[in-house]
């Protein structure tokens, strides 16, 4: 009886017009961001074909094999270059440094495609071989002091966020010793995949998913008081037992469109976008380094366990959105001041840290909230991450919200079982 209820209770999100249009908006919004970013997608291949052939690990012997089978393409290279120009280079690099403009024709495009795959090879073996430097230069303490200079903090919080960045250091230490990070991946300063995918198509997602599931919980909890029909409904034999239902209906609605919106999107994301040899590549891979500072994470991750905890935690977050939605539905009775309440705590709950005293510890407390968790998804389990460097960060954040939201449900259920129907 209950679970027909909350099927029926689904129906009405599910069929409303404004809720389809906007589950097809987004769903085309996004594959129109996949399909914007692929020009370079032609070029990834690169990376896949360097790890089927060498293997994931980045060693000396692997670099070795490498760099002996590119002097064999550059030894091509400049058989077809001293055959059309009487010419050769010691590079392909070289090589498209003296192109001109007017001698592209005396190529085809096969040749001028292999010479630039020997290229995009000679940037990685060039990345591979600097790793250890580049790493070797970064103090984790030395950038600890930074942070504390550049956020302006004083007292307990400025030694909280420095025994932060000691665990920090212990972490990169272990990544470095584990060479977690000496594995091939897609060239983050070149392509930028991580940014890509977690930090465009994932927050866009969140937000669209955000978006859908405030609408249709508001809808599916003011249904009876905006149609007018309350007096009817909360007075027959189910009663205000109903709004139970309405939670579960909720939950499942909330379910069903952040995972079609997740599911499609990333369907055509690895349709488009080739990671067939990179998925047990590390997350902390040093070819995953796109600004100043590599991406770094707090446990040992291959890409595709990242992901799954990823869509793990999207889900989560998704879910106490939708709790939340409910909690202030059920004390609004409107869905179009519902949405506006919404979108208000969620906008206070993301700048509250920045009004937070820089020499209080209040000031990371204020970090661990649900809206500074879902619009950063490109750092999430990343210990490089400011202010949010927290070893357990999400899933304290989750945690907690999960208990408080909780609460609350309860709270409001019981309340409304007593207050007039008006």
């Amino acid at each position: 009886m209950a679970m027909r209820i909350s099927l029926y209770e689904s129906k009405k999100a599910l069929t409303s017009p404004i809720i389809l249009f906007l589950l097809v908006l987004f769903t085309v919004y996004n594959i129109f961001l996949i399909y914007n970013s692929s020009d370079f997608k032609k070029e990834l291949h690169i990376a896949n074909d360097i790890a089927k052939n060498y293997g994931l690990d980045i060693t000396d012997e692997s670099l070795l094999k490498l760099e002996n089978d590119m002097q064999e393409d550059l030894s091509y290279l400049n058989e077809i270059t001293s055959e059309k120009v009487g010419q050769t280079f010691t590079s392909s690099g070289e090589f498209f440094t003296n192109l001109r403009f007017e001698d592209q024709e005396t190529y085809t495009e096969e040749q001028l495609n292999s010479f630039y795959d020997l290229y995009v090879k000679e940037m990685y073996l060039g990345t591979a071989k600097g790793i250890d430097d580049s790493y070797n230069k970064i103090d984790i303490a030395t950038l600890g002091e930074d942070g504390i200079r550049s956020y302006g903090l004083t007292g307990s919080a400025a030694d909280t966020l420095r025994k932060q960045f000691e665990v920090f250091e212990d972490r990169f230490e272990q990544m470095k010793a584990n060479a977690e990070h000496k594995e091939w991946f897609f060239a983050g300063k070149m392509y930028f995949m991580h940014s890509l995918l977690f930090k465009s198509l994932f927050l866009s997602i969140i937000l669209e998913s955000i978006i859908l599931i405030v609408l249709s919980t508001a809808l599916i909890t003011n249904y009876e008081f905006e149609n007018r029909t309350q007096l009817v409904t909360f007075a027959t034999k189910r009663g205000r037992r109903l709004m139970g239902d309405k939670l579960s209906a909720s939950l499942i609605v909330s379910t069903f469109l952040s995972v079609f919106l997740l599911g499609s999107s990333l369907f055509i994301y690895f349709i488009v976008y080739d990671y067939s040899h990179l998925w047990g590549s590390s997350i902390s891979s040093a070819f995953n380094w796109e600004y100043q500072f590599p991406y770094v994470s707090w446990w040992d991750m291959s890409l595709l366990t990242f992901l799954i905890w990823s869509i793990a935690l999207f889900y989560a977050c998704m879910l106490l959105f939708a709790g939340a939605t409910f909690v202030i539905s059920v004390l609004i009775k409107n869905s179009y001041f519902t949405f506006f309440v919404f979108a208000a705590i969620f906008a206070i709950l993301f700048l509250l840290q920045g009004f937070m005293p820089k020499s209080s510890n209040l000031l990371f407390a204020a970090g661990f909230n649900l809206s500074s968790l879902a619009l950063n998804p490109h750092q999430w389990f990343m210990a490089s991450k400011g202010l949010l460097i927290f070893k357990y960060y999400e899933w304290i954040t989750v945690l907690v919200w999960m208990v408080f939201i909780t609460v609350f449900i309860i709270l409001v259920i019981k309340h409304f079982k007593k207050r007039e129907i008006v």
